[in-house]
Parts: C-alpha cells; sequence; structure tokens
C-alpha cells in the first residue's frame, strides 16, 4: 500500500490565528470554548464581578493565613485605595460568591478594611514606575476616576499633571460623602499615594474659565476628563457643542472612552451620571488605558474588556430569589457597620471556599506535564500549531475524555488535541515520525494479509460480523476462537471481520486514511450481506460507532451477558475491573462485562476511577512513541489504584498494565485458561510474535466448519 498522500494546504485554507471571512475552523471553536469557559486560571465570581477585578479570592486567602501585609498589597495591586473601598464598596464581589449557595457570602469588604486599618505606620503604597515615555497627559477632575488613572498612567511612565476646580483632591470622597460613614482620615490615608508617586495637582483651577480645553490639548499629548456633573456644565459652557448629548453630558464612546476631539477621553458623572465609587474608578481606569493606547499608537478597541460583565463561570446552585434575599444590600446612608478584629476577620476569610478549579490537571499525567490550566494549551495550539514543543504536546495526550468527565463546564481538551493532531496532517507536519510504526500497523491491519471477512462456516450470508479487531488477534488466537464460537453459538449465522478499526489513524489525525477504512468495512461488510458488527474490544465498538453509523454496533459482552454461562471459578476469587477509557459513556459494556464476570465465580470490588471515570491504561492517543515515559507514569498511576489484579476486556489495556509489572488478566483468561494467575503474570508477546499471531488466527477462521448439531 502506498504512502498516505499528504495535500497542501495554501496560505487561504490555513493560517494560525484564524480563516478568512470570519469563518472558523473546529480547533478554533474547541479553543474558544476552553478559554471561555475553564476555570483553571479563574476568575473566581468575586473577582470577575469587581470592576476593578481586584483579586479578592487571593487576598481573603491570604488573610485567613495570617498574612496581612501580603494580602493588603495583593489588593493594592490593583486598587490604590484599600481604605476607602473597605467603607463605601458597593461590594458588587459578594452578590455571587459561591458561599451564598450554603449560607451567606463572605463579607470581602470588610476583610479589605481590615487589612488597610491593620497597616501599622505610614502606608506602603506601591510607588513603582515604569521609565519615563517622554509623553504627558492632563487629568482633569481629582475624584476617583480622576485619581486612579493618574495613579495607573504615572505607574506606566507617563507624566501626569491633574487640574482641580476645588481646594483639595478627593470628589465626592470629601464633599459628598459624609465623615460618619467614610472618616476623612482614612480618604487622607489612601490619597497620599498621589504625592509618593510625585504627581502634580493644580487645585483652584477651571478648566473652561481659568485654563481652556485647548491650551490643555496643546500643552499635553492626552487629555482625560474625568469630572462631576458640575465640572462638565462648567467645560461645556465654553467648548464645542459636539462634545455634548441632548442631555447635557459629555459624548463618548462608552466602549473606549474617546471624545470627538483627538486625543481627549472622557467618564465619570459627567458621561455616565452618579454612579457608585467602585464604578467611577472602573471608568477611570478605562479613560487611562484608552489614552496609554493613542499614546502608543494601538488600536483603542482590539481586545478590550467589554462593557456587560461576562458570563460567571461558577455558577450558583440556589434560586436568584434567594441569592437575592442572602447577600447584603449596599447601605451608603448609614454609619459603616462595626469593624471586624483579627479573630474575625481570619474567620470570615475562611469561610470563603477557595474557587480554584484545576480538577482535570489533578487528575491527568498529561495535562500535569503540559500546562498549568487547558487555557495555556489552547493559546499554544491556536498561535504556533507547528511548533516543535507544541506537536509534541498535541501529540502526547491520551484522547481519553477524563479531562471532561471532572470538568464541571464539560470540557474536552483532548477533543481540541485530536483537532489539532488533523489540522497537522493537513499542513503535513503530523503524523510526527516516531509514528511510522503506528501507521504501519494500521497498513497491516487493513491489507490481504491479516484481514479476512467470511459468514459463518456453512452459510452464504451473515447478517451479524464478529468484529475482531487487531489486539485480540495479535495476543491470543485461542480466546480469539473461543469467543467466536460462543457468538455463534448463542447467535446461530454470526460471521466473522477480522479487520482494523482505523483508531490508529483517527488518533493520529488522518482523517484521509480513516475514511478509507470506513469505506472498506461498509464495503466487506456488504459483500456478506451484514448489517451489524459486534466488537470485542471497547475501542473498536467506540470508533465502529462513530465511523460506521449506517451499521448496528454491539459488542460481545453485551450479547453474551446472561446467556453464556462460563467456566465458574472457585473460591471467588477477588478482582478489580479495569474498564477502558473508550466505555466511559458505555455503561451497557461495563454492566455486561461486570454480570459475566460474577457468573464466573469473580468477586468484583470497584475502584474509584472506573465507569464514566475509568482512566486511561497508557496506550490510548498513540503516545508512546511520543512520550514512552508519560505512556508508562500513566499505566503505573491506573495499575497503583489498587492492589488486587486486574481484569481487563481490551487486550491492548491488558498489555499496557502488565506492561509495568501488575497482574492483570483479559476477561477471557479468566473466565477460561487453566491458571488465570499465572496468565495475569503472564508478558505480552512482542511485535513479531503479535503479527505471527494475527496470521494463525486469520487461517484457524478460515479452517472452521459449522458447528455440529443436536
Amino acid at each position: 500500500m502506498a504512502e498516505p498522500a499528504v495535500r497542501p494546504v495554501s496560505p487561504v485554507e490555513w493560517h494560525p490565528l484564524g480563516l478568512p471571512e470570519g469563518r472558523e475552523r473546529p480547533v478554533e471553536r474547541l479553543a474558544r470554548e476552553i478559554l471561555e469557559r475553564c476555570r483553571g486560571e479563574g476568575p473566581a465570581n468575586c473577582v470577575a464581578r469587581c470592576p476593578l477585578h481586584v483579586d479578592a479570592r487571593g487576598y481573603v486567602q491570604l488573610t485567613a493565613q495570617g498574612k496581612y501585609r501580603e494580602a493588603l498589597q495583593l489588593v493594592r495591586e490593583r486598587l490604590p485605595f484599600p481604605g476607602v473601598l473597605g467603607y463605601v464598596c458597593a461590594h458588587p464581589c459578594e452578590a455571587h460568591c459561591k458561599r451564598i449557595d450554603e449560607d451567606e457570602p463572605v463579607r470581602i469588604r470588610d476583610i479589605k478594611r481590615f487589612l488597610a486599618e491593620w497597616e501599622p505606620g505610614e502606608p506602603q503604597h506601591l510607588v513603582d514606575c515604569e521609565p519615563d515615555r517622554g509623553r504627558s497627559v492632563a487629568v482633569v477632575g481629582a475624584g476617583p476616576a480622576g485619581l486612579l488613572a493618574a495613579h495607573d498612567l504615572r505607574r506606566r511612565g507617563y507624566a501626569v499633571t491633574v487640574f482641580e476646580r476645588t481646594d483639595r483632591i478627593g470628589g465626592c470622597l470629601v464633599w459628598k460623602i459624609p465623615p460618619y460613614r467614610l472618616p476623612r482620615k482614612v480618604v487622607e490615608r489612601d490619597l497620599s499615594v498621589i504625592a509618593a508617586l510625585g504627581i502634580p495637582v493644580e487645585t483652584g483651577v477651571e478648566v473652561g474659565a481659568d485654563v481652556a480645553l485647548e491650551e490643555l490639548r496643546e500643552r499635553f499629548d492626552a487629555v482625560l476628563l474625568l469630572v462631576g456633573r458640575e465640572g462638565a456644565v462648567r467645560i461645556l459652557s465654553h467648548t464645542d457643542p459636539g462634545l455634548v448629548t441632548p442631555e447635557g453630558r459629555l459624548r463618548v464612546d462608552p466602549l473606549t472612552c474617546s471624545t470627538a476631539l483627538e486625543g481627549v477621553f472622557a467618564g465619570g458623572d459627567a458621561v455616565s451620571g452618579p454612579g457608585t465609587v467602585i464604578s467611577a474608578l472602573a471608568l477611570g481606569r478605562r479613560a487611562a488605558g484608552s489614552a496609554m493606547r493613542f499614546l502608543e499608537g494601538r488600536d483603542l478597541q482590539e481586545d478590550r474588556e467589554p462593557l456587560l460583565p461576562p458570563r460567571l463561570l461558577w455558577t450558583l446552585e440556589i434560586p436568584e430569589s434567594e441569592r437575592k434575599r442572602r447577600q447584603r444590600t449596599p447601605v451608603m446612608l448609614t454609619p459603616p457597620p462595626p469593624p471586624l478584629d483579627e479573630a474575625a476577620a481570619r474567620e470570615e476569610a475562611e469561610r470563603c471556599l477557595d474557587c480554584t478549579c484545576g480538577l482535570c490537571v489533578r487528575d491527568c499525567e498529561f495535562l500535569e506535564d503540559h500546562c498549568d490550566s487547558p487555557k495555556d494549551i489552547a493559546r499554544r495550539v491556536l498561535e504556533d500549531p507547528d511548533d516543535p514543543g507544541v506537536l509534541r504536546t498535541t501529540y502526547s495526550c491520551n484522547i481519553c475524555s477524563l479531562c471532561a468527565a471532572v470538568c464541571p463546564e464539560g470540557l474536552d481538551t483532548g477533543a481540541l488535541l485530536l483537532e489539532a493532531r488533523r489540522e497537522a496532517v493537513r499542513r503535513g507536519t503530523g503524523p510526527l515520525p516516531v509514528h511510522k510504526g503506528i501507521v504501519s500497523y494500521w497498513k497491516a491491519g487493513v491489507g490481504n494479509t491479516f484481514t479476512t471477512v467470511m459468514p459463518e462456516p456453512g452459510r452464504r450470508t451473515s447478517r451479524r460480523l464478529f468484529f475482531t479487531g487487531c489486539a485480540l488477534p495479535a495476543v491470543s488466537p485461542a480466546n480469539t476462537l473461543r469467543i467466536y464460537d460462543e457468538l455463534r453459538k448463542h447467535y446461530p449465522g454470526t460471521g466473522v471481520m477480522m479487520y482494523c478499526c482505523g483508531a490508529p489513524v483517527e488518533l493520529l489525525g488522518m482523517d484521509a486514511e480513516f475514511d478509507r477504512t470506513r469505506e472498506d468495512i461498509l464495503r466487506l461488510a456488504d459483500q456478506v450481506g451484514a448489517d451489524e458488527l459486534v466488537a470485542a474490544c471497547p475501542d473498536c465498538a467506540h470508533t465502529l460507532k462513530e465511523a460506521v453509523p449506517e451499521l448496528t454496533i454491539t459488542t460481545a459482552w453485551e450479547l453474551l451477558a446472561g446467556r453464556w454461562q462460563p467456566p465458574r471459578r472457585e473460591g471467588s476469587p477477588a478482582v478489580a475491573i479495569h474498564d477502558s477509557c473508550k466505555a466511559r459513556h458505555a455503561p451497557e459494556i461495563t454492566s455486561s462485562v461486570r454480570r459475566i464476570l460474577q457468573d464466573g465465580g469473580a468477586a468484583i470490588e470497584e475502584i474509584e476511577y472506573n465507569g464514566e471515570l475509568a482512566r486511561c491504561c497508557g496506550f490510548g492517543g498513540m503516545i508512546y512513541p511520543v512520550d514512552p515515559e508519560l505512556s508508562r507514569r500513566v499505566s503505573r498511576r491506573r495499575a497503583g489504584e489498587t492492589p488486587l489484579p486486574q481484569v481487563t476486556y481490551c487486550a491492548g489495556c491488558r498489555m499496557a498494565i502488565a506492561g509495568v509489572g501488575k497482574p492483570a488478566v483479559h476477561i477471557l483468561d479468566f473466565l477460561m485458561s487453566d491458571d488465570w494467575e499465572k496468565a495475569a503474570a503472564k508478558k505480552a508477546p512482542g511485535s513479531v510474535t503479535r503479527y505471527a499471531n494475527r496470521l494463525r488466527t486469520k487461517w484457524a477462521f478460515r479452517r472452521l466448519k459449522p458447528l455440529a448439531t443436536d
């Protein structure tokens, strides 16, 4: 058989970040789903719903550990005003805290207040700045929005000057919120960060009266108008009416905060109307971000955080009405609640559920080796799929779908990597050179030398065929013939198809070869009048259901359970069952295997990772040639789940588990061999012997006679 042809793919058909005209390839769709929904990198609900994305989960966890300094500095990385927000934040972070499912949300705002008030001595503001960029920005308005914008710009290396109409900075923090709600010493302590950063503030300067907006545009490279309602009225009375909406507010692009004047950005009450302190801070940060993009010549809209919050990764179990009843309603017109002392703060912080995931990484050696979360892999597959390291990652996954089984979102990293393999084959970078032996194995499995199709001896046609696959005839011709004899005893008219199901090339991403196998199977079945295939191998059954949906696919175990009475082992030997990962969603197979084993006298002890949570044996995904050590580690982990001998119903799984020294026995050897324990300790045959066994099996089938009838 000729080497598989690889069709070249033109640049129009392929480029790393997508197809033209918005066409999305399957690999892109699967990667996007992982990037959007995977919880591995968060954020937790509290972080997602914070307009500034302060790492509430992180600082609450640090507080629970008594690491108050680290917790406070973690707050300051996103929020330089922890004391102020500890008093007046509307705490949207608490509205969807997962703890609310159990009782009530963690008091995140009060923990932040505790941290700010715990700090001894002068505040340890974060004042490290990037090197001077040689560009200047005027910030009009010294309220929360303007001060955060000035803070962000200065730390990024821009020269910033703040202009404030009144005689002090703080805006609503000093002019509107009463001292009994927000103590002035708290405001002064937090806002001292502006002086610490060396940001000049010109107070008593009214833009539009004392200095024109056009003058600021000439003096500075960018201007931010982050003013309250009153300030906006004064500025607008002296400037271009194109900046004004019919409602008398500044007209801006809500995504970028840009105005009709180049280099002028606006936000705050003058744009959106009165809002909370935290929302004002978020607007200030968005405006500052746009000014930076403008000054750096970057697109103002590309990759911006959307205006509407994204879907939460952590869903709540309680009804919305109950959630609202349990959450704390923010109140700004009454004195603040009493502060938490150290013991209360730590006790409250310990209520945090620490919403981190990583379930798939903990359960998978491959993911543990290759990423911190599946998002890492999704990004690498999209950005540089032909990098040798990325290709190695792509071909190192067992494609067993355990990740999807344990993922709260049902995300299947293996499905992504299988699509990535298909893409690699289309581009000519896959399969890898080390896969040559697997391709040869497939060729043998579909070539004339090792294959046959025949009706039951004595018949001209057979509606049902025993599909042997490749592995069982290769390791045990005798068992292959035995199970066939049982099938034709209980289901007269059953013929034989000895052929490869196509799994090796499918798992390498070789779609053309897989399609060819599929067509051959249909053609051969039609030759003998068959419309049903009965597999012994669960991997074959899984693959055939996908490859040839035109045919009915079942397994020998399903057909024989309850009808075949195997020889009964004395003493009820205790064994554990290794379920094939390909039978993960086939309870009809797993239950049939157990029924047959119990009828054969086995005392079955279940292990944790079976059925829907079955772990791979280590041979899945054709990973052995790419990373043999990883393959062995997967096998060792599976073997180590039980001290009992493991019974398998997949010849390949038996080879993998026995290959790491674990007593493992194929179900047919357990039921039919003279000494099943000796069979469990027996080494798997070598490759030459396996090929010879396939020939022996083929010719044994050819020599079969019709079963004797009474």
